[in-house]
């Protein structure tokens, strides 16, 4: 073993894909006279406060619904559209299952809800993988933010961090933060360009590049 510690980030990494349903979304909106395209940027500046735990799901739902004249019941469809969306693909099950069985310790930090989390990895029968998930609204801080990079090594010895791989999608939001813990850094290098993630400037050299989850094999 080269590493003996692999975090994964989660959206765009451990979930790489995700089924488009803005019909779905837009269906239900039509009676608003509204699309996704006119809600998704307060949608999703929601989202970020629910996962810094500034406001809970209660909060964020009856708030939404007061600013965008929506109901709370016609956004937790919108809400279960877009979680039912995520995918989980083969090869990222299969990369897991095979580190897993190599005697990795395997752990998840993600800026994300905790509802989201535990509900795909659930769904896919994959949380008995990972000793450890981190995620932003318990600890309500979003990487890169040392103190969540420090709660998911909290059982590794400082002078072990070396041993540790963090791979992710996001150069700057999760990868510049953790190379300062001098933990090794692998880019999942992908080709997306959608109104939720933009093509990033590359403003650091991460310590390792993949283009497929399963290229983890041949580095650790």
């Amino acid at each position: 073993m080269k590493f003996k510690y692999i975090f994964f980030d989660w959206g765009y990494t451990l979930i790489s894909k995700f089924k488009n349903v803005d019909n779905e979304i837009n269906e239900i909106l039509k009676k608003y006279n509204l699309k996704w395209d006119d809600i998704f940027r307060k949608w999703k500046n929601y989202q970020v406060l629910n996962s810094l735990g500034k406001v809970n799901e209660i909060e964020r739902y009856e708030e939404l619904s007061a600013i965008l004249k929506i109901s709370k019941n016609d956004l937790k469809k919108i809400d279960m559209l877009l979680l039912e969306s995520h995918i989980l693909d083969e090869e990222t099950k299969n990369t897991i299952e095979k580190l897993y069985e190599k005697g990795y310790y395997l752990g998840i930090i993600s800026n994300n809800l905790i509802r989201n989390v535990e509900y795909i990895l659930e769904r896919e029968d994959i949380k008995k993988y990972f000793k450890k998930i981190v995620i932003s609204e318990e600890i309500r801080v979003r990487k890169p933010n040392l103190k969540i990079y420090l709660k998911a090594f909290e059982e590794i010895p400082k002078d072990e961090y070396k041993n540790i791989v963090f791979v992710s999608d996001e150069l700057l939001e999760d990868l510049l933060g953790v190379k300062i813990l001098g933990v090794k850094t692998v880019w999942y290098e992908q080709e997306i360009n959608n109104k939720w993630k933009k093509k990033e400037d590359i403003i650091i050299e991460p310590d390792y590049r993949i283009k497929t989850i399963k290229e983890l094999l041949n580095i650790v």
